[in-house]
């Protein structure tokens, strides 16, 4: 039972410097995503084209019965190279505009992640209480010499991540 301070007090500190070495792992893996992406422009392109939604048939429908009218008052309703050409150009802003729409959703994407890694945790107090445990004179809990639990101080408290490991980019499938 005189060795439960030690324990407790070792415990914090390896439990402390496992969640900091999971986080770095977590940035790492991030960091090489996105270099990756960096090095193959086609895997974002992919992530763009995952994201980017079909035009509504309205729209296509809509815009079609009026590049047909255009077409009918210049009298070339009846060619329809000219026809598919002329749909295309009329069509190629909005399609614009929905891959721009899904690019800018795969940038918001890939920057969150960076804002809900957890900040390091400071193992300094529990480390130091450990420490003192250890010392010859310093190995009960609660003793006035130290490595007490008044010593401990774990540092301010870290908010809780607000996404799940499967709103990462790196989740995706």
């Amino acid at each position: 039972m005189d060795a439960l301070p030690q324990i407790l007090s070792g415990g914090m500190a390896g439990a402390g410097t496992i969640g900091n070495l999971i986080e770095a792992k977590k940035k790492a893996d991030y960091q090489n995503y996105i270099n990756d992406l960096m090095q193959h422009p086609e895997k974002l392109a992919a992530l763009v084209q995952k994201m980017q939604k079909p035009m509504d048939n309205a729209l296509v429908q809509g815009v079609s019965n009026q590049v047909q009218g255009n077409m009918a008052e210049r009298g070339l309703s009846q060619a329809p190279g000219i026809f598919a050409a002329s749909q295309s150009q009329a069509l190629a802003p909005y399609e614009q505009q929905n891959y721009n729409t899904a690019l800018s959703s795969v940038m918001q994407m890939l920057g969150m992640p960076a804002g809900t890694f957890g900040q390091p945790q400071n193992n300094s107090g529990a480390l130091q209480m450990f420490m003192k445990t250890l010392q010859p004179g310093g190995g009960g809990g609660g003793s006035s010499q130290g490595g007490g639990f008044s010593d401990f101080n774990m540092g301010p408290p870290v908010a809780p991540p607000t996404t799940t490991p499967s709103d990462l980019p790196w989740g995706l499938s």
